[in-house]
Parts: C-alpha cells; structure tokens; sequence
C-alpha cells in the first residue's frame, strides 16, 4: 500500500506512544468544575446563568459572543457558585462558571445509550444548527467552531474531505485510541460532514504507526456502506497533522500564503470533531466531553491512561486521580512535545481541547547552552512551510519587521522543526513567535 506525506521539511522525532494500548477510561465526577468561556477560537462566550441558578448536564451555561464562537454547555449537574475570572494553563484570568457537582441528571432529549445510529439526515441546515446548537468545535488544536468551517463560502466548492486521524505530536494517544474504539461512530460523523459539504469524496488519514486504527475504520467502512469515503495511510513524519501539510500529502495541493484549504478545495477535520459531530447530530449530545492521555518519560506504564473527562474538571483532580505527579518531573505540558503548552497552573480547568497531560524529566527538558548560528541550513531544510528559520531569527534580532513580513514570517506554523533541528540550541521557535506578534501588530 502507498503510504503518503508532503515533499518539504519536516522531522521524525521518535513517536513516544508508550499509552497506545491502553483503552479509554471514565473519570468519575469531581466535587466542583469550572466552566471556561473561551475554550474555542474567536469570541469568548457570554454567561446565561447566574449565581444560584441550578443546572443539568448539557444545558447552555453560556452562550456565542459573536460570529466566530461556540456555545458552552454545563458538563454536569449543580449549583452554579460563582461566576468570574480564573486562572487558565498559563495563568491568565479568564471567565469561568463554577459549578458545585450535585448529581448527573442529563436535559432532557439527550440519547446516552451506545445504540449506534447510521441514517444520514438530509437537511443540510438543520444539521448545521445542531452541531452549532451543541458547541462542537475542533479538536485538533485550533477549536474552531466546526459549523463554520462546515459552511463555507457559497463561491467555494469543497472537494475533498480529510479526517486527520494522523496525530503525529510524540505521546499523544487519544485521537489513536477514538478511532480504536468508536471507528462506527467516526465513519458516520464522517458521512454527516460529506452530505453537509454537498459529497464530496472522504479521506480518513492515519500514520502508519497505528496499523490497528486503520483495519478498525476500514471495517468500519466496509460494514457501513456509505460511498466514496476511504482510509489512507501516512508514513511517519512530524508535522504530518498540520492542515497544509495533510492537504499536500493526501490531494498533492498547496495552500497559498494567506489562503484557506477551501481555496483548494480541501476541508481538514480532527477525527475527535468528527465523533463529535456524530454524537451531536445522532444523539443530541453537546461537546462537553473528550479524551486526554496522561503519559511521559518519567512514569510508569500502569500509570499511563487515556481519560474520557468532563470540560471544567481541574486538570489537578485529574493528575491526583492518576497517581499524582511524578516526583521527577520537571516539566507539565499540555499536549505533545512539539506544540504543546507548558502547564503553569494545575489547577486550571481542562476545556474542550485539552489533549494531554504529559509529565517531562530534567533529562528530555534540559535547555543547553546556546551557541552561534553555524549557517548550517539544517532549520530550513526541516522547515515544511520552506520558511528560513535562521534568516528570520536574524531579522527579529535586528527588529526588522518589514523584511520579516517580507520573508513571510506570518506563514510559520510554530511546530518546532527549525528548533528540533538547529544543533546550536538557538531558540528559534521562541524568537519567530515574538517576531509573529510584532509583525501582526503592523
């Protein structure tokens, strides 16, 4: 079988899956949550609720605060405490609705059962205000809200669905086990995106290092019978599941600078929003759940797990229910190594795409010194957006913003080749990232 990938740059970090055979487990309820109103891309949320106000699982605690935002739903039922600011992961104050957990009494209307519902309804709109209805959003990294990806420009024609089931970060296995487990339920949250988008063919995209996925979601397809939706095997290459560098491996098309995948006629869904969709079209079910691994190098395997959690859990009730932190580790991250986002504070709340926590010894987090740029070329060689990470360091340095915008800083996906690659230690990512800033301040 051939196996996919895009042409330019990239690495192969070692894939650390060391928590891929372990199955999804429920985490039991908390005493308490906090609600985040901006846990998607776009405008924070508007709380509903007030102080007092008893809630049940699933009800709208807070509401869209414009075009670009997402509902946000109760992940259980309660007494709301109170409602203001709280520090998220990186310990900024954000708006959260604190719960008191009294129970588990779900709205009305909602199906918990597992029976699997495989009719696609037809009414493109109506499937539309359901997804929007129940706060779906995407779960592979960027949380935008899914019914506007869904609906694109009416000049705009979608020829190409692809599920990123690729999950390329290093220790992440939370997307690995979904397709493991819930193949059925991906396949048809595959079949509603299709009819939504007018069609159009479907590629699920798995990395060869998941070889059980794919047989799942091909007999999956195989029982299911809906057409023109297929698996396609990726090598192992990092950043495989960024969208431009999915869509050059899976359609051999390349996304412009400043331009969308639509504007090639590609849409890139993570396979978590796509068992998202299902659960909230065929079920009425709002995202108020997903799954995390908890994983590193400085644990054991029989403390690794996969969790399906509630939004709102503290991430600290979640690391105490799996053993507690390591007494080795140095660092908390939330996500891969890659692109995930260090953990200043514990006890921030989890939200709706929160993908790991992952504990890091001295050894792997370890900064060495840093050297001198040795015009090596290596940055630009792993860089998949054929970006020169060097030259761009240097223009920051100088504060040049104009030849910064000029060598298209803003194209930069910030996943760490450059940084990966570069054998003087020089903090490239860092230093691009500020450039970023400075330029789109322009």
């Amino acid at each position: 079988m051939r196996k996919l990938t895009f042409p330019i740059g990239g690495v192969h970090p070692e894939d650390m899956k060391y928590s891929r055979g372990h199955a999804i487990e429920v985490l039991p309820l908390p005493p308490v949550v906090y609600v985040s109103v901006a846990q998607h891309l776009g405008a924070p949320a508007v709380p509903c609720v007030a102080v007092g106000d008893k809630v049940k699982t699933g009800q709208v605690v807070a509401e869209p605060g414009g075009f670009i935002s997402a509902y946000v739903h109760s992940p259980v039922s309660g007494t709301v405490k109170t409602i203001g600011p709280r520090a998220d992961i990186a310990g900024r104050p954000v708006t959260h609705i604190e719960i008191v957990v009294e129970g588990d009494e779900w709205m009305e209307g909602i199906d918990l059962s597992e029976d699997l519902v495989t009719e696609i309804p037809t009414d493109r709109e109506a499937v539309l205000e359901k997804i929007k209805a129940c706060g779906v959003v995407g779960l592979g990294g960027a949380t935008f809200p899914t019914h506007v990806k869904l609906n694109p420009p009416k000049d705009a024609k979608a020829e190409c669905l692809i599920v990123d089931g690729a999950e390329c970060e290093p220790y992440l296995t939370s997307d690995h086990r979904i397709m493991v487990e819930k193949p059925d339920q991906i396949v048809v949250g595959a079949a509603i995106m299709q009819m939504v988008l007018g069609g159009c063919r479907v590629v699920i995209a798995v990395e060869e290092n998941k070889p059980d996925a794919i047989a799942a979601l091909d007999a999956a397809i195989g029982r299911l019978g809906y057409k023109n939706i297929e698996v396609a095997t990726l090598k192992m290459k990092y950043p495989q599941g960024s969208e431009k560098q999915l869509i050059n491996a899976v359609l051999g098309r390349q996304v412009k600078s400043g331009a969308l995948p639509i504007s090639v006629g590609a849409v890139v869904q993570n396979t978590g929003t796509v068992l998202a969709v299902y659960d909230a079209v065929q079920k009425n079910r709002p995202l108020i759940t997903n799954v995390l691994t908890v994983t590193g190098d400085c644990i054991s395997g029989d403390r690794m797990h996969n969790y399906l959690f509630r939004i709102g859990m503290p991430l600290s009730y979640i690391a105490d229910y799996a053993g507690g932190v390591p007494a080795d580790a140095a660092k908390i991250v939330s996500g891969g190594t890659m692109m995930g986002k260090p953990i200043a504070n514990l006890d921030a709340a989890a939200i709706k795409g929160t993908p790991a926590i992952l504990y890091l010894s001295e050894e792997v987090t370890r900064r060495k010194p840093e050297g001198s740029c040795i015009r090596c070329g290596r940055c630009s060689d792993a860089c998949p957006m054929g970006l020169e990470p060097f030259l761009l360091n240097r223009l920051y340095k100088a504060d040049d913003l104009a030849a910064l915008k000029e060598n298209a800083v803003q194209d930069c996906i910030e996943c760490g080749c450059c940084l990966y690659s570069c054998p003087s230690f020089i903090p490239l990512l860092d230093n691009i990232r500020m450039a970023k800033a400075k330029v789109k301040k322009l």
